[in-house]
């Protein structure tokens, strides 16, 4: 509200200037008694019928909301290919989705593993749903290593089951803990290590990082759904909601 408040009292500004320029092109100057009339006069205006800054203020909302769905189309277009086709990028789900729900996220980020189960649950519900899974490591060395180990762990096909794993892992992570987090869901570990070490990983991780960057997704988690960027823990409900809207819209 007090951006909007801002905004208005800007234009209002503006408005005056464009105003006495126009006045000023008209004639060589403008008194000082006729600025200050002029001001009156809209100052008067505006007590008389406030109603106008709430009607202008809703106007400049509408607005803003506008460009800002247009900027997220913008984006989201020009980075199509970067946060879809990227072969690395781990998918669950249906492979052939009609939607396709897109989650950046860090193992150790709170948030992200409180929304890890509405996600397998939409999984297990909505059979059209694709999920693509996006590691964020923005919460130090651990989570970097975590995500690395996630990425290796679809040498074995076991990221959905490891993914799951580690964010129902209690407490901070580091490597031993990771690597028994493998174990217990099935994984060899001795050639999880060897796949960790393959380059393309962190080059792929420093592009996500980037991705995220360009998407304006400054925390964890984030998500894609359509024409929408979600920030931040979004509920069951919000999601299932998006991912409705984005599927009618197809229609």
């Amino acid at each position: 509200m007090k951006r909007l408040l801002t905004n208005f009292i800007g234009s209002i500004l503006l408005s005056v200037v464009i105003v006495l320029t126009n006045i000023q092109a008209k004639a060589e100057t403008i008194t000082p008694a006729q600025k200050k009339a002029f001001e009156l006069i809209i100052h008067d205006y505006l007590l008389e019928n406030p109603e106008v800054i709430i009607q202008s203020m809703k106007v400049l909302q509408k607005r803003e909301q506008k460009a800002q769905i247009n900027k997220t189309k913008r984006l989201l277009k020009t980075n199509f290919n970067r946060i879809y086709k990227n072969p690395m990028t781990a998918y669950s789900g249906n492979a052939k989705g009609d939607v396709t729900l897109v989650e950046f996220f860090d193992y150790q980020c709170g948030y992200c593993k409180q929304v890890t189960s509405s996600i397998i649950k939409l999984i297990k519900k909505d059979p059209m749903l694709r999920v693509a899974w996006k590691e964020l490591p923005v919460l130090g060395e651990n989570s970097f290593i975590a995500a690395t180990a996630a990425m290796a762990s679809q040498k074995q096909d076991k990221y959905l089951e490891f993914h799951v794993a580690l964010m129902n892992s209690r407490g901070k992570l580091n490597y031993q803990t990771i690597m028994q987090v493998a174990k217990r869901v099935g994984i060899d570990t001795k050639k999880l290590k060897k796949d960790m070490a393959n380059p393309e990983i962190r080059i792929y991780l420093d592009e996500t990082a980037k991705l995220a960057k360009s998407l304006s997704i400054k925390g964890t988690p984030g998500f894609i759904i359509g024409e929408n960027i979600v920030p931040g823990a979004a509920s069951y409900d919000q999601l299932k909601n998006f991912i409705e809207k984005t599927r009618h819209s197809k229609k």
